[in-house]
């Protein structure tokens, strides 16, 4: 992990230079590789819920609005933008699978995100975007994004 980031199993917190939010009690956390941003993600206990972020000015935008988004909305958290979104992305044999995501935009591009058949499981990306502090301004936005 960077030397600016931190996780606290106990207390649920997950910080970055952009910001702090806590994860939903019972998630356990393991930081990935990447190649050009900051990843990782958080398991439930039971396995069955994976939350990954990717935070960097490379990450991208996982919640964005436009036409493939079924649910966006945009909130403001002491000055920096809160984006949360909803994709549906098939209806195959098991039904419906949706991808739901939040972005910091302002907060060092940090996005969370995750796929799931139920949407209950979207109330996760939901309460982590409630929690969401900013640390600081100035921690960096998207590459090719204007505030």
């Amino acid at each position: 992990m960077p030397t600016d980031a931190s996780w606290d199993a106990a207390s649920g917190k997950f910080s970055w230079a952009g910001g702090e939010l806590v994860v939903p009690p019972g998630f356990h956390y393991l930081p990935d590789w990447g190649t050009d941003s900051f990843v990782g993600h958080f398991t439930s206990a039971n396995g069955r819920v994976v939350i990954s972020h990717d935070i960097g000015r490379d990450a991208g935008m996982w919640a964005r609005r436009g036409k493939e988004a079924t649910a966006f909305h945009e909130t403001v958290v002491d000055g920096a933008r809160v984006w949360v979104a909803r994709r549906d992305l098939s209806f195959g044999p098991v039904g419906r699978v949706s991808h739901f995501a939040v972005t910091f935009p302002d907060s060092g591009c940090a996005n969370f995100y995750m796929e799931s058949s139920e949407p209950e499981d979207g109330k996760a990306i939901e309460l982590m975007a409630r929690s969401f502090r900013p640390k600081r301004q100035g921690a960096g936005g998207c590459a090719g994004w204007a505030r």
